[in-house]
């Protein structure tokens, strides 16, 4: 592993593992800026970044960042715990979107080596009242190459006063040798239910059946343009409920690209997944030039009864996992 300073106090970190594959992390945000990976045909940088660390401090895409305290959106940045109501920042169509403007992604990180220098572990604590949200919560966020080609990425938080919380990594993929736009790519996600969105993309409260929609992600489905409209019917910003969500690490979804022979298949602890195509990229990238897939809890769960519950008691602890693990041309689904 190795570390460089960079200015205004962003640091960044690089882990490797013995096949070659290099992850680099950046303690501003907790974020991942760039995952490079071997293959036959040459090597693939995975996810979208800044080449210039001085620009993380004013992008507005969450690009790698560990976001939160409430990954996803909050309608009408107002919810209640108990008799108590609750106001948070505004900062997305009159909704809280992953934390505010002022959110985990924004926020310096300390940073320290763990077991060995095999990973990296970013810790920070937000105050009672950081953008609105009660209580101090104390959150670690860990690195960590395993079978040559998996990133694991370990989140846990406690709290003094009940809260809630929803932490998630918001890395755009895209697998191709070039970059070009996510069209080419495949994907699958094990999912038999989804969350309608209402057009400020808020869920209807409804969990919705995906077999006869756009949604029955169930088999590999390409992302190219379908219709008279471009990209109609293939543009996604949806929760998926994900199958056998008891808590259990499990493979849920699978991103591959044809061009480069690389898949990425996703393994998490978590109930939801945000699936997002990009399409609010814009300078320096461009639209739809990479995708998100967000292992988290239920957007507006803190105000949908139906939804899973996200509050975190005193005493409780938030621990989830998820690893991106990389497969090279021999497990395309």
């Amino acid at each position: 592993m190795t570390s460089a300073d960079a200015k205004d106090s962003i640091k960044a970190v690089t882990l490797q593992s013995p096949a070659g594959m290099q992850v680099t992390l950046l303690n501003i945000g907790a974020t991942i800026q760039s995952i490079n990976v071997p293959t036959e045909s040459g090597n693939v940088n995975a996810v979208l970044g800044y080449a210039n660390h001085d620009e993380y401090l004013s992008d507005n895409f969450y690009m790698g960042a560990t976001v939160g305290r409430f990954a996803n959106r909050i309608g009408n940045a107002r919810f209640s715990l108990g008799d108590k109501a609750f106001s948070v920042d505004a900062n997305d169509k009159g909704n809280c979107l992953h934390g505010g403007s002022d959110g985990f992604h924004r926020r310096f990180w300390k940073i320290r080596s763990v077991r060995n220098e095999e990973a990296v572990e970013f810790s920070y604590i937000s105050p009672d009242g950081e953008s609105g949200f009660p209580g101090e919560l104390d959150v670690s966020v860990t690195y960590q190459i395993i079978d040559d080609f998996s990133l694991a990425i370990d989140f846990v938080a406690t709290t003094n006063t009940e809260t809630i919380i929803n932490i998630a990594n918001h890395a755009y993929f895209n697998l191709s040798r070039d970059q070009h736009l996510i069209d080419a790519h495949h994907i699958k996600i094990e999912a038999d239910y989804f969350t309608p969105v209402d057009d400020k993309l808020i869920p209807t409260g409804r969990i919705d059946e995906v077999e006869a929609t756009r949604f029955d992600l169930r088999n590999k489905t390409g992302l190219h343009a379908t219709g008279s409209k471009p990209h109609q019917s293939r543009q996604y910003d949806h929760n998926f409920v994900l199958r056998d969500a008891d808590g259990r690490l499990r493979e849920v979804a699978i991103l591959s690209s044809p061009d480069s022979g690389l898949s990425m298949h996703l393994h998490t602890t978590q109930d939801g997944l945000q699936f997002y195509t990009g399409e609010f990229l814009t300078a320096p990238f461009q639209k739809r030039a990479g995708l998100c897939l967000e292992a988290q809890r239920f957007p507006d769960s803190p105000n949908q009864p139906s939804f899973p519950s996200p509050i975190l008691k005193p005493g409780d602890i938030f621990k989830e996992r998820t690893v991106y693990e990389f497969v090279r041309g021999k497990r395309l689904p």
